[in-house]
């Protein structure tokens, strides 16, 4: 070497993650507050995701209206609930659709539901719970997250 550094080749980045659920989408509104900021990430034709990430974190990732986006969330923060009218919960992403899937185990249970845009949402619930809710294929749903258990991710 004549003693410059040599360059490493340029590698395209892939997102690998053991996150069950990656929906991506278009950032469509960032409200930013002291500490946190609140994103709206429109995911398929209709639906949009709402994420709460610190303020440092829109910074590092450049969000920004317009701007892709992967919301990542586990299976186990998907809480499913039947869907009633008036229901008021406190996440704020309450997501309809059917159940498509079902692997029941001894202990849990993954449900697949399929939501608006042709994805679908995985949750891991309790086999009980999936008794005592009745849960089968077709079944309407609705996967309720809260904002605060979203992670946000950009590709390079």
């Amino acid at each position: 070497m004549t003693g410059k550094l040599a360059r490493a080749p340029l590698r395209t980045h892939r997102l690998r993650t053991s996150a069950r659920n990656m929906l991506r989408g278009i950032v469509t509104s960032i409200v930013h507050g002291p500490v946190n900021a609140e994103i709206g990430l429109l995911v398929g034709d209709r639906l949009v995701i709402d994420a709460i990430v610190t303020n440092a974190s829109v910074d590092a990732l450049d969000l920004h209206p317009g701007g892709e986006a992967i919301a990542l969330i586990k299976s186990s923060f998907v809480t499913l609930v039947e869907p009633l009218p008036g229901l008021r919960l406190s996440a704020r992403n309450q997501i309809a659709g059917r159940i498509e899937s079902m692997i029941e185990g001894p202990v849990e249970t993954e449900v697949v539901v399929a939501i608006d845009g042709g994805t679908s949402i995985a949750a891991v619930v309790t086999t009980q719970s999936a008794r005592d809710m009745k849960l089968e294929r077709g079944t309407p749903t609705l996967c309720c997250i809260k904002a605060s258990h979203i992670i946000l991710a950009v590709e390079d």
